[in-house]
């Protein structure tokens, strides 16, 4: 059947063509499109760099992300230039220390009967109220949270809110002056005659206002340096076990490519016997005088390096 459509209204208008997606990439997401394996394969590559005792800080931005973009292409599997790698490493790491504010907000409540991961599932939604959109780093998280740098940044955002939850004490403790009495004790000298029986009890008792206070603030006092001392001690514990960790991170990572290198020698090594087996076993009889003569002089090499390897 014919539709007769008012001159107005064309079709276009009623059957809108289907909007292509943009492939323009806004600055700042440009790595959006960045896999699971890309992440963890970026995040692997950044730490193995920057944890590199010989260069880590010996060499330029630019030399440093050379690096990092040639280990990160080191198995041929992924395709991305340095800007690529630069702009998605730094969206990890802004959004990777954001869910650490979240996490250390969560510790810092001290929530009896929450494990560990119960923990984990809070900082996920109070930074999902935050940032109005869920965390989707977690894979890369779960990698930098026992580095140093991470370890460090969690120690000093938790200090942070221990800090602000005494500083309201402190302020108190601080605003008074404990030597108010001070005047009214001495106010007396000046009097051309004794007090009363009436200002005498005030007195008396304004002086036990005063002197039950006192310890009070003592205490309190007493308590906060305690605090602090032992927020110190922490901190210094945290960094010792953060550092010790890395250098064991270290150690190994240095065995390792000492047990590749011997391997690859291994490997070498019967390569070049099976070589001096095949010139060694080879037959001149057919070969020209030229080849006659490089045979027998690689066979004197050989024997000389056997016969210093091996001596009678």
């Amino acid at each position: 059947m014919f539709i007769n459509l008012h001159p107005k209204l064309k079709w276009d208008n009623l059957h809108p063509p289907l909007q292509k997606k943009s492939t323009t990439k806004r600055r700042g997401q440009r790595g959006i499109n960045f896999t699971i394996d890309e992440d963890v394969k970026l995040v692997s590559a950044w730490l193995n760099v920057s944890l590199d005792v010989v260069t880590s800080t010996d060499q330029k931005h630019t030399t440093f992300w050379e690096r990092i973009w040639s280990t990160f292409h080191n198995d041929k599997k992924f395709n991305r230039s340095k800007d690529s790698l630069n702009s998605r490493w730094t969206i990890i790491q802004k959004e990777t220390n954001k869910f650490c504010g979240c996490l250390a907000q969560i510790e810092n409540r001290n929530q009896s009967g929450k494990t560990e991961h119960d923990k984990i599932e809070d900082a996920k939604t109070l930074y999902l109220n935050n940032s109005k959109n869920a965390f989707q780093l977690e894979h890369c998280w779960r990698i930098l949270r026992n580095e140093a740098k991470w370890l460090i940044l969690r120690e000093n955002l938790n200090a942070r809110k221990r800090k602000s939850a005494t500083q309201s004490s402190r302020t108190f403790a601080s605003s008074i002056n404990l030597d108010e009495d001070n005047d009214e004790m001495n106010s007396g000298e000046t009097l051309e005659r004794p007090i009363g029986k009436k200002a005498e009890k005030e007195k008396l008792k304004k002086r036990k206002n005063c002197d039950d206070v006192v310890p009070i603030l003592s205490s309190k006092l007493d308590e906060i340096k305690e605090e602090k001392r032992r927020m110190h001690e922490e901190k210094k514990e945290s960094m010792r076990i953060a550092l010790e960790e890395r250098r064991e991170l270290m150690r190994i990572a240095s065995e390792e490519r000492r047990e590749l290198i011997r391997i690859k020698e291994e490997k070498n090594e019967v390569e070049k016997r099976k070589i001096e087996d095949e010139i060694m076993m080879k037959d001149t009889r057919t070969m020209d005088p030229e080849q006659q003569e490089y045979i027998r002089l690689r066979r004197l090499e050989i024997l000389d390096r056997l016969k210093s390897k091996f001596p009678s």
